[in-house]
């Protein structure tokens, strides 16, 4: 039936109290919420930008459930007004019709009136029930609170918990079949997708990382929505699983294939050949069932955990005390949450977010920081495919066909076979000019063009698809290529094992040799069969053959290795992504390698990300995106929005923090009168060093605490820090500040932050020369003494002779057409890239209401380009001074420290 919606105008209520928010709001806060309360209701689309310490997530979330809890009762409340009217209404016709001479009129309106009044008693009914499981719920967790009402930890002892996987390998794990083998998680979804008569509006909270998700739900617990509010966290099996035999895989995919191969029933094989010697056998167990997949234990873990606002580490540690699978029991809470915190990635593919059980169908998604929220899609949807995971992929294929060959039926056969033709011909694609290359060659191919090219446009690859999905063919070779040397090694030399940590060459080479040797015995049985009257058994020829070549390999260079990845997954999504294509907006970049041909790749590239968006928009109730730093929003309102825009509200707050809390000022010219240019051009030009070193060292002379500088490559760091050294100034600069520079590593990172930390808070103060879009530039903060000053040098704009950048940019060109006439959409594009890398710097400092720093910008193109200030965030584009003389710079840094200094002073205790 259709759903219910109330038509009451719903007003935003007026004070933060009435939105439970759990301090008193500032005028931005309340106006924020205000706003958002509006576009909730009117099904409308928000774009909202609030500087980092405005409270933006809490605004997010107290408007957000303040009308969702008005909604509902707004609903209530009209739901029983028209059924009470329609009761009337048709109590009061049919006493018309008992004296009416047009009677027929009178029963059809009548019955259209009864109709609907069935149609909304259903409804209600529905919505009763839904009420009453909720309590039946809530009590459920409320004893198993008390049960653990004094809980103590107890190790998990893997010896009883974790069931070993048993060292016989049974053929018929591997084998496909003809029916589909549906999984428990297939299972385990269908009473997920239920159609409800009822089901309630869920809001959808996104964030790029789960520790920013773990931050917002910390937020909600703060306020008295926490009270009576059902939520609940997804996240990926990596994230969530606490099954140690599964969490030992490298990868997200093989962790994947490994839960649901432990959740699968537990294969068997019969060591007899006759019916008589089956009955008295004793069947061999392959792998042990996850014993945390248990449906009771993670109906408990559902019920107990969902009232109680759990982030991801709270799920895990309950799953552990429940002894129930965390991932499963956040999934079985979707239908029954208010709100859900999930990360991107669930969200924005529509294949992932189906198979997590996630509805979008009248839904509110809540988008936070969203400012690359196309760049995300675009990366989402792209897939990456190298020529030696081809090659891999066809040698595993043809090495599990050729084992299985008599066992398959002709349907399994023929997909089989047309996956190994994809990948020759793809790696004909990508080989071709293999002894032609004297320096790195790319393409760039429409997709249509890839299909001709590799004459495999004739293949229905959602058929493909369809059966790989169905048999699981993936995880099924993949485990065959992994138990080949061990399966191998148990027939005829049980003492050898595998080596550890082997390459992917070495596997491939293996699986090359045991391809051979299978072929081999294929032919030498054949000849036995033909010159023997007994025949002989195939498998016994097949094993006879394959135990000799066996050992010569064992003898030989090459010893039989297991795979490290699935190399089947990254063929398959490349195909899916093919499947996918929207007609004319995607492109596949080929790329030839040099120095290592087999790292030639082809690369599924989405020019128009937008598009794909456009399912969520029309499917959600509302969207709203949110960020510390939105602008430029002009892309995203052409490329996502642009059929939407009666639905759209953009607004932009100033920061909460006071006006000379903030000090912005771009810089053309350096302490000499040199002009700051830092273009491509000018990489290596020693007096744009000289007078750029120059200027650090000078406001280090007067800048307190810590200073973060942002260079616009990793190169342009190194070449400074080569220069710094070679003019013999490094010493100089670390008299003044301790100095630190971003380390390439991940791992060296935190230990750098924190040493630059301590650093900072002591007397002498540090410097952090990092890069943008590096490993600092976005989701730290460098609050109070981490961050006094930011510096950017010059304008970090993209490689323009990058091919991925160019065909966007003649994409963008050919496709969307700007209001302006100065610029293309895609130079639009370029320079957006750059602005929004800038932002996300300047966004580093002045965290909170108390916070203060300068900002200063390194470049005559600041103080030049009107289009390059206006997409600044607004709380520094409306204070930015340009300015081209360096005296006056250093003037106002020690006017505006020494006025702080005294503040601080004079409101010491």
């Amino acid at each position: 039936m259709a759903l219910f919606i109330p038509k009451n105008e719903l007003l935003p209520p007026e004070t933060g109290a009435e939105f439970a928010f759990p301090f008193l709001p500032y005028d931005i806060q309340l106006d924020f919420m205000k706003l958002l309360y509006s576009v909730l209701h009117s099904g409308g689309i928000g774009i909202f930008e609030s500087p980092t310490g405005t409270g933006k997530s809490l605004s997010l979330t107290c408007g957000t459930l303040t009308w969702l809890k008005d909604y509902t009762r707004s609903l209530e409340d009209e739901l029983a007004t028209k059924i009470d009217r329609l009761r009337a209404g048709v109590a009061r016709l049919e006493n018309e019709n008992a004296v009416s001479s047009d009677w027929i009129s009178g029963q059809h309106n009548a019955m259209n009136q009864r109709n609907e009044l069935r149609e909304l008693t259903l409804f209600r009914q529905s919505l009763e029930d839904y009420r009453k499981e909720l309590l039946l719920m809530k009590d459920n967790a409320t004893m198993q609170k008390n049960r653990h009402i004094a809980p103590t930890h107890v190790p998990l002892k893997e010896d009883h918990l974790l069931l070993q996987q048993d060292v016989t390998i049974d053929e018929d794990a591997f084998l496909l079949r003809d029916d589909s083998d549906e999984s428990s998680e297939e299972l385990d979804n269908a009473s997920e997708h239920e159609e409800r008569i009822y089901r309630p509006i869920q809001v959808i909270f996104c964030s790029r990382t789960h520790s920013q998700l773990s931050q917002v739900v910390n937020e909600i617990r703060q306020t008295k929505h926490a009270t009576d509010l059902r939520l609940t966290s997804l996240a990926s099996r990596q994230s969530l699983c606490i099954n140690e035999d599964v969490r030992k895989m490298k990868s997200n995919a093989l962790i994947n294939e490994r839960c649901l191969e432990l959740q699968k029933k537990s294969c068997t094989t019969l060591s007899s050949k006759n019916a008589e010697e089956q009955s008295g056998k004793k069947r061999k167990k392959l792998a042990h069932s996850c014993p945390y997949f248990n449906q009771r234990a993670i109906e408990r873990l559902k019920t107990s955990t969902l009232f109680d606002l759990p982030d991801i580490e709270d799920l895990v540690n309950a799953g552990k005390r429940e002894k129930a699978c965390p991932y499963y029991a956040s999934r079985a809470a979707i239908p029954y949450a208010q709100i859900l915190m999930v990360p991107y990635q669930l969200i924005l593919h529509r294949r992932t977010r189906q198979k997590s059980g996630i509805v979008l169908r009248d839904s509110i998604l809540i988008i936070d920081e969203a400012h690359n929220l196309l760049d995300t899609l675009a990366a989402i949807h792209s897939q990456e495919l190298r020529l030696e995971q081809l090659r891999q992929a066809k040698v595993q294929l043809s090495a599990y066909k050729a084992r299985y060959l008599s066992r398959f039926s002709t349907k399994n056969l023929l997909r089989i076979n047309q996956l190994i033709f994809i990948a020759t011909r793809l790696i004909k694609l990508l080989s071709m000019d293999e002894q032609k290359i004297t320096k790195p060659v790319s393409r760039m191919l429409q997709t249509q063009d890839l299909l001709v090219e590799g004459d495999i446009f004739n293949l229905n690859f959602i058929e493909i698809l369809a059966f790989c999905e169905r048999s699981r063919i993936a995880q099924k070779v993949h485990a065959f290529a992994q138990s080949a040397s061990q399966e191998l090694f148990k027939l005829n030399v049980p003492s050898v094992r595998p080596k550890v940590g082997t390459s992917s060459k070495e596997a491939s080479s293996a699986l090359k040799s045991m391809l051979k040797d299978l072929e081999e015995g294929k032919k030498r049985n054949e000849h036995m069969q033909l010159n023997s009257r007994s025949g002989g058994t195939s498998k016994e020829a097949m094993k006879s053959t394959a135990g000799e070549r066996i050992q010569e390999i064992l003898n030989g260079q090459n010893p039989v290795q297991q795979p490290a990845s699935n190399v089947i997954r990254p063929l398959l999504n490349f195909i899916q992504c093919l499947v996918e294509d929207g007609g004319g907006d995607s492109r596949v970049l080929i790329m030839f390698n040099e120095e290592d041909v087999s790292q030639s790749c082809m690369k599924y590239l989405l020019m128009n990300p937008g598009a794909r968006f456009q399912e969520i928009i029309q499917i959600c109730r509302s969207v709203v995106l949110a960020g510390g730093t939105m602008q430029p929003t002009e892309e995203l309102t052409e490329q996502v929005f642009r059929d939407h825009k009666q639905r759209l509200t953009i607004k932009s707050y100033p920061h909460i923090v006071p006006k000379d809390a903030v000090l912005p000022l771009a810089l053309s010219r350096g302490p000499t009168g040199k002009e700051f240019l830092f273009n491509f051009a000018n990489k290596k030009n020693a007096e744009m060093l000289s007078e750029l070193q120059s200027t650090l060292l000078n406001v280090c002379k007067v800048i307190p605490n810590g200073i973060v500088v942002f260079f616009s490559s990793y190169d342009s760091l190194n070449q400074f820090y080569r220069y710094l050294e070679e003019s013999g100034n490094h010493t100089s600069l670390q008299e003044r500040k301790k100095v630190f520079r971003e380390p390439k590593t991940t791992g060296q990172v935190e230990q750098t932050l924190l040493e630059y930390g301590k650093a900072a808070r002591s007397s002498i103060g540090a410097i952090l020369l990092s890069v943008v879009g590096g490993k600092m530039s976005e989701g730290l903060n460098f609050s109070d003494e981490l961050g006094r000053c930011v510096v950017v040098v010059g304008l970090p704009y993209p490689n323009r002779t990058n091919p991925e950048l160019i065909e966007r940019m003649r994409f963008l060109d050919r496709t969307f057409t700007l209001g302006t006439v100065d610029t293309t959409a895609g130079n639009e594009y370029y320079e957006n890239l750059c602005l929004k890398a800038v932002n996300q710097c300047i966004g580093r400092a002045v965290r909170h209401i108390r916070d203060y720093a300068a900002v200063l910008l390194l470049d005559t193109r600041y103080c030049t380009g009107e289009r390059i200030r206006r997409k600044l965030p607004i709380w520094i584009s409306q204070r930015l001074e340009c300015l081209d003389k360096y005296g006056q710079v250093h003037g106002k840094l020690v006017k505006f420290f020494r006025d702080h200094k005294l503040k601080l002073a004079t409101n010491a205790p």
